[in-house]
């Protein structure tokens, strides 16, 4: 009984003597702005403890991120092994596609058909937008072999064709300007049709495909490329994707609405061909 009157009498004497510290150490930052010798000494103990309690937390924190990331990591990788496998079957069903097209020919008797191009490399130097025009200028010219009417490509496919021609230099219209026309032919179904800038659609950086019969099989999604109708540009050259078909206004016939491959506004090289071959050996 003695010893747990002793406890309790302690107890309340070391409440006290807490409760006297809080006060003057209260009373110390008060008076003199500065925190108190009793405030450092629990600074000074309890630090170490925050920074071990923070380290852990920063460590499992970054284990669930690690694990997290990892998750996201092996979708994405998945992702793209699924995108390569369909690549990959692509790349298979063209060549068997080839192959067949190539055992045809040969069935027939018609011969291989061979297409090649001479080009000049050059750089767009300066661009022209207008309301009723969009231009490019291209660091070469006659002295390089270059020529009017000769057709500017890239990787993509169609950019424009050469309307003004100088020594060193030499000014393009684009696929989307509105003096651009040119025989055109939907790879899909081979039949023909003319591309041509449009006014209206030359804002959105579009051109439109005309004089489609109303029964033309074309499809959103359709490629379109050169026709090499006229002999004036090759054959075969991508020009952009059908994004639309639309009525004409004498509603007889149809216009489809074509996303070019080649973004005139942001290209800076392109190639000029200045000679090529189509024909068959």
């Amino acid at each position: 009984m003695r010893r747990r009157n002793r406890l309790g009498s302690r107890f309340l004497i070391g409440v006290a003597v807490v409760i006297v510290l809080c006060m003057l150490s209260a009373l110390y930052s008060g008076v003199t702005g500065n925190p108190s010798p009793v405030t450092r000494i629990v600074s000074f103990v309890t630090t170490p403890v925050q920074r071990l309690a923070t380290g852990i937390g920063n460590f499992f924190g970054r284990g669930l991120s690690y694990f997290t990331d990892f998750d996201a990591l092996q979708a994405e990788n998945e992702e793209l092994r699924r995108r390569v496998r369909e690549l990959e079957q692509t790349m298979r069903d063209a060549a068997l596609a080839l192959e067949e097209n190539a055992q045809l020919r040969q069935q027939v008797g018609q011969p291989e058909r061979v297409r090649e191009l001479t080009t000049v490399s050059a750089e767009v130097i300066a661009r022209n937008p207008g309301d009723w025009a969009m231009t490019l200028t291209l660091d070469r010219g006659s002295n390089h072999g270059v020529e009017l009417g000769d057709l500017v490509i890239t990787v993509d496919g169609m950019a424009g064709y050469v309307s003004e021609l100088y020594a060193n230099t030499c000014e393009i219209t684009t696929v989307i300007d509105v003096e651009m026309q040119c025989g055109a032919l939907i790879t899909r179904t081979r039949e023909t049709a003319i591309a041509e800038g449009d006014y209206d659609l030359m804002a959105d950086g579009n051109l439109r495909l005309s004089y489609l019969t109303e029964d033309a099989s074309i499809v959103i999604g359709d490629t379109v490329e050169t026709s090499g109708r006229g002999g004036v540009f090759p054959k075969g050259v991508m020009i952009g994707t059908v994004e639309s078909v639309l009525p004409e206004d004498n509603g007889i016939s149809y216009y489809a609405v074509i996303r070019p491959f080649v973004d005139v506004n942001t290209i800076s090289s392109v190639s000029i061909v200045t000679d090529y071959t189509d024909t068959t050996e």
